[in-house]
């Protein structure tokens, strides 16, 4: 799989998994805030909305009814308090209940209290249901507190003066101890006067606006009470806030439900934030460290350092302790195994080079050296025949011209040897071959350099073909590259060294050999894996001239610009073969 695939499945998987986790945590905010809103509606108005809740939470059991702690909890904080009767008006269950309410209800009595045409100090709220097979009925009830209100101020004597009531002194204190209000209006619904009468309030009521605010006030901050006198045609109305805070004058700049809109929707931004920085903190983590790794291991590379960069205890970072890729560096294992094989090619490559500049400093050391020798030799032939001093003969003039003539000769070989190695390492083509047949070809070249003086201690043995092979070659190079391995076999063996020259034929595969084999000492490895390199020899000042140092090299690229190749067999004290294979076809 390759890096771009698994970093996109890595990442999709991530972000999938973000995605998750932020829409769980969106819902458990929501579904908060849902209970927090509810919790502030029964809080406003239990009566209307807890007093059900309580109801369906009911369980019957063997001993009664029993409600849920929370919503207990919740009557006891409004200040209120609860009676379960039976069918017969008979208290069964009661919760929070004061001395002063009955522990049974005729049925003309419970109703009375209920619509508030007999006296009683407590303003209650029934519910009744049928539920497992039984009817009951609940009672809610919690202290009135604006049927006492609105019958002290509607009794006394509505004094006013430019718009502010005069109320009674513990009437007064009562009402601004609560945060209410109490408002005179007119006959028409006007106000004539008001006392602690917040922003907001109507300033003129309609029957259906003091209706509405009456019977619904859970939708308004305020619970309303009113009294119409019939004598002076004005209408008074008493409001206390629905909630606490506004009742002690604690409450703040927002409503409730406000803040724990504000709240959740924090809340929430508070949690992406957080899991989207521990995303990040982790991806850098997981992906920043193996990519720095890579980008200083590269850093490197380019400084000619190729070893892969390590911490202070000189380990790895991306491997264990047995050399495996650690997990968070596995996603990138084909980028590092391929930054590995780069690195050992480079340094290979460095090494390489090192040697091949060491190799090419010492020939051309040598061949300068060779250079010189002859050269010096010319020259100092050169001052002998210029000395006015002496007379040389006829034949002494003959023989140092040929000393100058033999050195020459060698100087000249060295510079086309080095022409020659150049521009086959440049890969020039070779020129237009000619039909040979290769039997007599090599029976005559090989009788040639069997007459050179320098092979009298050895000899050479030819093998021909069964039968005539023609073949296309360009013949000076095949000439230059049979001398060279002739030299090779013969003038870097003992005296007595056998060569032999074999034309082998592979006729399945349309191919044939020139086999040069010697009986010599044979070469080891080192010596064979040097044995076609320029740079590894150079000549030395007694060899004749027929050996420059580059000759094993020149053969190889002679015999594949030709079309061919070179193969060598060879083991020490056992001589060696070395085969040019050309295809016949």
């Amino acid at each position: 799989m390759s890096v771009k695939r698994k970093l996109t499945l890595r990442f999709s998987f991530q972000l999938g998994i973000a995605g998750i986790i932020v829409l769980i945590m969106a819902a458990a905010c929501f579904l908060w805030m849902l209970q927090r809103m509810s919790d502030i509606q029964m809080s406003h108005s239990f009566a209307s909305i807890g007093l059900e809740r309580l109801v369906e939470s009911t369980k019957l059991e063997k001993d009664g009814f029993h409600f849920d702690s929370i919503l207990l909890e919740q009557v006891k904080e409004n200040e209120g308090w609860l009676q379960s009767l039976d069918e017969n008006g008979k208290v069964h269950f009661s919760y929070n209940t004061p001395p002063d309410v009955p522990k049974n209800y005729a049925p003309g009595e419970l109703v009375g209290y209920w619509n508030g045409t007999a006296p009683f100090p407590y303003d209650l709220y029934l519910w009744i249901q049928e539920k497992e097979g039984k009817l009951f009925t609940l009672i809610y009830g919690a202290k009135s507190e604006l049927r006492p209100l609105i019958e002290e101020v509607s009794g006394s004597a509505a004094a006013f003066a430019n718009g502010q009531l005069m109320l009674p002194e513990g009437a007064a204190n009562r009402i601004a101890r609560l945060g209410g209000y109490v408002q005179l209006l007119d006959a028409d619904g006007a106000e004539l006067a008001s006392y602690n009468s917040p922003n907001g309030i109507p300033k003129r009521f309609t029957n259906q606006e003091l209706a509405l605010r009456t019977l619904y006030s859970e939708r308004y901050e305020y619970r309303l009470i009113s009294s119409y006198d019939d004598a002076t045609q004005q209408t008074w109305i008493v409001g206390l806030p629905h909630n606490e805070a506004a009742r002690t004058g604690n409450g703040g700049m927002l409503p409730a439900e406000i803040q724990v809109l504000a709240v959740g929707v924090a809340a929430m931004f508070a949690a992406m934030l957080a899991i989207f920085l521990l995303l990040s903190l982790w991806n850098a983590h997981r992906f920043g460290s193996p990519m720095l790794h890579i980008l200083a291991w590269l850093d490197k590379l380019g400084n000619g350092s190729y070893e892969e960069p390590t911490n202070r205890r000189g380990i790895q970072r991306s491997r264990s302790g047995k050399g495996k890729w650690k997990r968070r560096y596995r996603i990138f294992a084909d980028v590092l195994d391929s930054l590995d094989k780069l690195a050992k090619t480079l340094k290979r490559d460095a090494a390489m080079r090192n040697q091949t500049n060491k190799l090419r400093e010492e020939w051309i050391a040598g061949i300068t050296h060779d250079l010189k020798t002859p050269l010096s030799s010319i020259k100092g032939y050169a001052h002998m025949l210029t000395e006015p001093k002496y007379e040389w003969s006829a034949e002494e003039i003959r023989k140092f011209s040929g000393h100058m003539l033999d050195k020459s000769a060698h100087m000249d070989s060295l510079v086309n040897d080095l022409a020659l190695a150049y521009r086959l390492k440049s890969g020039i083509a070779p020129p237009e071959s000619e039909a040979i047949e290769l039997n007599e070809w090599m029976d005559t070249m090989l009788s040639h350099l069997a007459q050179d003086a320098a092979y009298s201690k050895s000899s050479v043995i030819f093998q021909p073909a069964g039968r005539s092979i023609v073949i296309n070659l360009y013949t000076p190079w095949l000439e230059r590259a049979v001398n060279n391995l002739v030299a090779n076999s013969l003038l870097h063996n003992p005296p007595g060294t056998v060569l032999t020259v074999t034309v082998e034929l592979d006729g399945s595969r349309n191919r044939l050999a020139l086999a040069f084999a010697d009986n010599g000492n044979g070469m080891d490895e080192h010596t064979l894996n040097t044995l076609f390199d320029r740079y590894y020899r150079g000549t030395n000042t007694s060899a004749p001239p027929n050996g420059s140092g580059l000759g094993m090299a020149i053969t190889k690229e002679l015999v594949e610009a030709m079309g061919g190749e070179i193969m060598v067999e060879t083991a020490v004290g056992e001589g060696t073969t070395i085969r040019l294979v050309f295809d016949t076809a």
